[in-house]
């Protein structure tokens, strides 16, 4: 929160709890920053305040200047609050070096502001704040989904009574914090974990019948158990280190994120039968 004291009175400004909002446009889209406008004190007659600034993005590890900020209206001294909304243009080119910027994480952003009381006296006193504040990772990729940059899939695997069902939900929550953390083998090494929970008992059974066949004559079924397999074996790479094949075994951000949603929804397929 921002504290802007203009002497005999002070405004406040706060970021909402669902802080941005985007309108897409063709090659170009308009970031809206939503901030409550608190006030206490008394205001000079006919007072508005004018608000200017820039958005930078946080913790990105480079320059993190995104453009600069234009009100939507001024802000009339109000008392308990007012919406304040400032924009800014963002191009398809800053949308994707921010994802591939932040990898997943929260996006933290930071306003720079001035703050000009535009008094009816002909007095223009200006203060100059920052406020910084954090975007959630599914708040901002629903926005980058809305603007045609990406699709973003919530799996919300269920908690059940079954015991290796949830030490299965357990194990993807901490694949999600290796992931977060940068830490791509230890999140499918995770994931491979979890998908102990997936495999049925005669899995070893249905796979042998279903690899004897050729893949077209494959029924659904063990289409769906041939998968599970793939992924079992592809997965184990990150989970042992078995000389002169998987020791060599390399894994990116791309590789953990797949893991994570296939393991997922594999384990969320099972509540449906």
């Amino acid at each position: 929160m921002a504290d802007l004291n203009f002497g005999g009175y002070a405004l406040y400004l706060k970021e909402q709890r669902r802080t941005i909002s985007m309108l897409t446009g063709f090659g170009a889209h308009r970031l809206t920053i939503h901030l409550d406008c608190t006030a206490t004190g008394e205001f000079p007659d006919k007072a508005a305040h004018s608000v200017a600034g820039e958005l930078w993005a946080d913790d990105l590890g480079q320059s993190g200047w995104l453009g600069h900020l234009v009100q939507e209206w001024p802000i009339k001294a109000a008392s308990p609050g007012v919406t304040v909304g400032l924009t800014a243009t963002l191009t398809d080119t800053q949308l994707a070096a921010l994802e591939k910027a932040r990898q997943g994480a929260d996006l933290r952003l930071r306003l720079h502001l001035t703050v000009t009381a535009l008094n009816g006296d002909g007095s223009w006193p200006t203060r100059t704040t920052q406020v910084t504040f954090t975007v959630p990772d599914s708040e901002w990729s629903q926005v980058v989904t809305e603007a045609g940059h990406g699709a973003f899939v919530t799996v919300l695997v269920p908690i059940t009574a079954d015991e290796k069902r949830a030490t299965a939900a357990r194990r993807l929550r901490e694949a999600q914090a290796a992931v977060r953390a940068g830490d791509f083998e230890a999140a499918i090494s995770k994931a491979r974990l979890a998908m102990d929970a997936v495999r049925p008992a005669d899995h070893q059974k249905a796979y042998s019948a279903a690899s004897a066949k050729k893949a077209k004559d494959r029924d659904q079924d063990e289409r769906w158990t041939v998968l599970l397999q793939a992924a079992y074996d592809l997965f184990g790479g990150a989970h042992h280190d078995d000389p002169d094949t998987t020791e060599h075994f390399t894994w990116n951000r791309a590789d953990a994120v797949t893991a994570l949603a296939l393991t997922a929804g594999l384990l969320d397929r099972l509540d449906g039968k």
